[in-house]
C-alpha cells in the first residue's frame, strides 16, 4: 500500500512510541520493519536521509564475503551467504545474481589450491552449491572470457557467484516495508540528546532540520543505530565518551565500459600493498565501479569524501588489471567514500583486518546500541536488536515475520503483475526495465502517473528520469531534497557522468512546487547538489589527515 510524504514532525511528537529507532541506514530501518511485523508502535529518526550515511556508500554487494575467509571468519561468512539466499527472495527486483572471477597471480600468498578450497566452503555454506557452484579455471578460459586482463603472470582463477544490489534502494526499500506495517518515519531530524525519566532513557530530544524546530519523541525503548555517528549517543547515556568504533574509510570510483572494457567482476591483489580489490560491473549496464580503500578514518564524519590518494590507489588496481585501458583520473566519471562502523580491533590489528560483525549492548539508560555489521547482515542484526527491545518491554509481541514478508516492492507476485502492466501500457522498453530495477512492484505507481498525465512522460534528466518517476518519489518515498532524488532515489549521482546536473534546473522545478521552496531555497538546493557533485568529480584534493 502507499505510503505517505514525510509524516507531521508534530503528530509524532504526541504519540508515545514502543520502540524510537535513531538512524536511518540499514541497520535502523531493518530494525524497524522487523519491530513494526512483530506489532510494535515504532518512529525511525534519521538526520539526514533514509540511507545518506554509510548505506548508500557500500560496494553494493550482498555477498558472503570471501575475503573475510583469510582472517579466519568463518561464521560471519557462512551468516552473510544464508542471507544472501534469503535476500534474493525478499527483494528480488534489487538483486541480481552475477559471476565473480577471483584472480591467482604468481607471488600472490595463496595459491589455486587454497582459493578452490575457500570457494568449496563459499559453496557449501550457502546451501546452494548445486545451483551457484563454483570452476576453477586455468589462465587460459580465464582471458577467454575476459581478453583485456593482464596475462603476465596470470595462472588461473575461481568463477563463483555472489549478488549485486543498489544499496541505496534497498535500504530505502527496507524503511518503506516498515511504514506499510505501520512505523511512522521522519527523516531530516537531527537527535541530539535523550529524554529521561531517573536514569532511565524514555525518549530522544532533537532539531527538525527543515524547520529549525526543536523536537521531543518518546519512547518506551531507544534503539542507537547511527553507524560511525553511534558515539554521540553513547556518549550522552553514559555522561562520557566511551570508545566502540574504529571506522574505516571506504572509496570507489566510476568508470566508463567502453574505457574499462570489463564484463565479469574480478577480485584481485591490489598492485600498492597487496589488498583484496574488486572491479566490478555494476547494474547499470555501461558503468563499472572499482573498490574499495581500507584506511583507517579520523576526520569530520559527517564529510567523508574521496581524495587524490584514494583515488590514485583505485586507479593503480584499474590499470593492474586492464593495463592497455592507460586509466587515469581524467577518465573517472564518478565516485563515493563512506565510513565502515567497525568495532574497534584489538591493539595492532589493522582496520583491513578487524571484524566485520557486530555488537548489540544495553547501557546504563536502557538505550540499545548496535555497532559493526555489514549491509548483507541487516536482518540478523535488527532480530537481535528487537529480541533484546521486546525483552526489555516485557511483552507479547507477533510472531517473527521478517524472514518471511519481502521488503516493499519484493512481492514476486506483485513485480510479475506490474512487469506484465508496464508492457500492455507499451512504456518504452528502457523506461520499464529501469523502473522495474529500480522500484520493483512499486513501479505501478509511476506507471499510474505517467498514464494519467502526458506531460508526466517527459523525461527531465539523464538515463531516463521522467516526470512521473520525479513525482512518485516526491509522494510516496519522503524525498525532501534534491540529494534526496539525485543520490538515493534516482542513483543519477553515481552513474551519470555529471551527475544528473544535465537536468537540474527542471527536476528542481518540480521538487520546489510540491515542497515549497522559495526562489530562495530552489537557488540553494541546486548549489549544495552541485557542489556534492563536483567533490566526487575530478579534480580531487588531497588534504591528508584520514589515512593511517
Amino acid at each position: 500500500m502507499p505510503v505517505p510524504s514525510r509524516p507531521s514532525v508534530i503528530d509524532a511528537q504526541s504519540t508515545e512510541f514502543d520502540l524510537i529507532v535513531v538512524g536511518g541506514g540499514v541497520t535502523g530501518a531493518a530494525c524497524a520493519r522487523d519491530a513494526a511485523l512483530r506489532g510494535l508502535r515504532v518512529l525511525l529518526l534519521e538526520k539526514d536521509d533514509f540511507a545518506a550515511g554509510t548505506s548508500s556508500r557500500s560496494s553494493k554487494l550482498i555477498h558472503g564475503g570471501l575475503r573475510y575467509l583469510e582472517t579466519y571468519q568463518f561464521q560471519l561468512v557462512a551468516e552473510s551467504l544464508r542471507e544472501r539466499e534469503l535476500t534474493l527472495r525478499l527483494a528480488p527486483h534489487l538483486t541480481r545474481v552475477d559471476p565473480f572471477l577471483y584472480l591467482v597471480y604468481d607471488g600472490d600468498s595463496y595459491g589455486l589450491g587454497m582459493l578452490n578450497f575457500a570457494l568449496t566452503f563459499y559453496d557449501a555454506a550457502s546451501g546452494q552449491w548445486r545451483k551457484r557452484r563454483h570452476h576453477m579455471l586455468s589462465a587460459q578460459k580465464v582471458l577467454e572470457r575476459e581478453p583485456h586482463l593482464d596475462p603476465h603472470g596470470l595462472r588461473g582463477g575461481g568463477l563463483y557467484y555472489d549478488v549485486l544490489t543498489d544499496d541505496a534502494r534497498f535500504t530505502l526499500d527496507i524503511a518503506k516495508g516498515a511504514a506499510e506495517q505501520g512505523a511512522v518515519l521522519v527523516n531530516h531530524v537531527r537527535v541530539d540528546g535523550l529524554l529521561r525519566e531517573g536514569e532511565h532513557v524514555t525518549g530522544v530530544l532533537g532539531v527538525d532540520e527543515l524547520t529549525g524546530q526543536a523536537v521531543t519523541f518518546r519512547g518506551r525503548t531507544v534503539v542507537n543505530a547511527t553507524g560511525p555517528w553511534s558515539g554521540t549517543l553513547v556518549a550522552e547515556e553514559y555522561g562520557a565518551p566511551v570508545a566502540r568504533l574504529k571506522p574505516s574509510k571506504g572509496v570507489h570510483i566510476v568508470l566508463d565500459k567502453a574505457v574499462f572494457p570489463l564484463n565479469t567482476a574480478i577480485f584481485l591483489r591490489s598492485p600498492d600493498d597487496g589488498r583484496v580489490t574488486w572491479p566490478t560491473p555494476s547494474l547499470e549496464a555501461d558503468r563499472v565501479y572499482i573498490g574499495t580503500t581500507d584506511t583507517e578514518y579520523t576526520g569530520d564524519v559527517d564529510r567523508v569524501e574521496p581524495t587524490e590518494k584514494d583515488v590514485r590507489y583505485l586507479l593503480n588496481v584499474a590499470n593492474r588489471t586492464i593495463p592497455d585501458a592507460h586509466v587515469d583520473e581524467s577518465h573517472v566519471i564518478g565516485s563515493w567514500a563512506g565510513l565502515r562502523p567497525l568495532i574497534a580491533p584489538a591493539p595492532g590489528t589493522s582496520v583491513g583486518n578487524a571484524s566485520r560483525e557486530h555488537r548489540v549492548e544495553t547501557g546504563p539508560g536502557g538505550m540499545i546500541t548496535i555497532t559493526g555489521g555489514k549491509l548483507t547482515s541487516n536482518r540478523v542484526m535488527a532480530k537481535h536488536v528487537v529480541d533484546r527491545a521486546v525483552q526489555a518491554l516485557g511483552r507479547t509481541t507477533r510472531a517473527y515475520a521478517a524472514n518471511r514478508v519481502p521488503i516493499s516492492g519484493g512481492d514476486p507476485t506483485a513485480v510479475a503483475a506490474t512487469r506484465d502492466r508496464l508492457a500492455a501500457a507499451d512504456v518504452p522498453q528502457d523506461l520499464a526495465d529501469r523502473w522495474m530495477r529500480h522500484y520493483g512492484a512499486n513501479a505501478s505507481a509511476i506507471l499510474t502517473r505517467w498514464s494519467a498525465d502526458e506531460a508526466a512522460r517527459a523525461v527531465i534528466a539523464p538515463r531516463g528520469v521522467t516526470v512521473a518517476e520525479v513525482r512518485y518519489c516526491l509522494e510516496e518515498e519522503y524525498c525532501c531534497s534534491l540529494a534526496d532524488l539525485m543520490v538515493r532515489r534516482t542513483s543519477l549521482f553515481f552513474w551519470d557522468a555529471e551527475g544528473g546536473l544535465g537536468g537540474i534546473e527542471d527536476v528542481a522545478d518540480i521538487l520546489a512546487g510540491h515542497l515549497s521552496w522559495t526562489p530562495q531555497e530552489r537557488a540553494r538546493q541546486i548549489g549544495d547538489y552541485t557542489d556534492l557533485v563536483r567533490r566526487h568529480r575530478p579534480p580531487y584534493s588531497d588534504p591528508g589527515g584520514d589515512h593511517a
